[in-house]
């Protein structure tokens, strides 16, 4: 099984609408089992993440979208992982104005999380509200919330992405937008159990790119591939 933990569905202000048919016929040509969906930050829209996984159980996973800036924002995400049918939280700190060392804003969802058991995917690039440095503090507070750190440094801060993840057994680190040797750096250190495919469909890669650089950063490991391609996401998902 093939599953991508990385992707965009709905409604933009200024952006062509991404429609759950329109990503699905993406993934049939390409290969994709399953998707990772989420909405963009800057123009929520978590009602046509929950239509696509509600009308194609099979093929989608739902992560809630919710800025922390809100005083209802964990309330929210509570009623979204109990009674909606999401699967987790998708954070993006740069469209939503705070930094990952500002715990106050946003602690409350990953409270939540962790009582949910539910995964939290972060974008983690190269910049100062997102510094991949910030994740190491995050991930010893919450050790029993698993953090998919969006984009893995976004090629400037890669090694630091790496080292993070290398010392925060609950950091997994996904690969859209990486370059080729920084997928090989990822796998290398933290071997082939803590890193999973993501394409960033379509605002960052596109799928048969993104399985092409997994498929050549996992030979010679031993079922690198099924791990990185879709065994670890489903573990961390809990799909059967």
């Amino acid at each position: 099984m093939i599953i991508d933990v990385s992707n965009i569905i709905g409604r933009h202000k200024f952006k062509p609408e991404i429609t759950a048919q329109s990503l699905l016929s993406q993934m049939d040509k390409a290969g994709i089992d399953m998707a990772v969906v989420n909405c963009y930050a800057e123009s929520i829209d978590n009602a046509s993440v929950e239509q696509a996984f509600k009308s194609y159980p099979g093929r989608f996973i739902g992560l809630y979208t919710v800025n922390p800036w809100q005083d209802n924002a964990a309330r929210e995400l509570e009623d979204a992982l109990a009674n909606k049918g999401f699967k987790g939280l998708y954070m993006n700190p740069l469209r939503h104005g705070y930094m990952l060392c500002e715990h106050q804003v946003f602690y409350p969802l990953l409270e939540v999380c962790r009582k949910y058991q539910a995964p939290v995917w972060c974008y983690g690039a190269a910049e100062v509200f997102t510094s991949p440095i910030f994740f190491d503090e995050i991930a010893a507070d919450f050790p029993d919330v698993n953090i998919i750190m969006g984009r893995m440094g976004l090629q400037y801060d890669n090694a630091s992405a790496v080292a993070i993840g290398k010392r925060r057994t609950n950091i997994y680190l996904e690969t859209s937008s990486s370059m080729d040797f920084n997928t090989h750096r990822a796998i290398k250190a933290l071997g082939p159990d803590r890193v999973l495919l993501g394409t960033g469909t379509p605002e960052a890669g596109y799928f048969e790119l993104e399985l092409l650089k997994v498929r050549n950063a996992t030979k010679g490991y031993e079922n690198g591939e099924a791990k990185v391609l879709g065994e670890n996401a489903a573990r961390i998902f809990h799909i059967k």
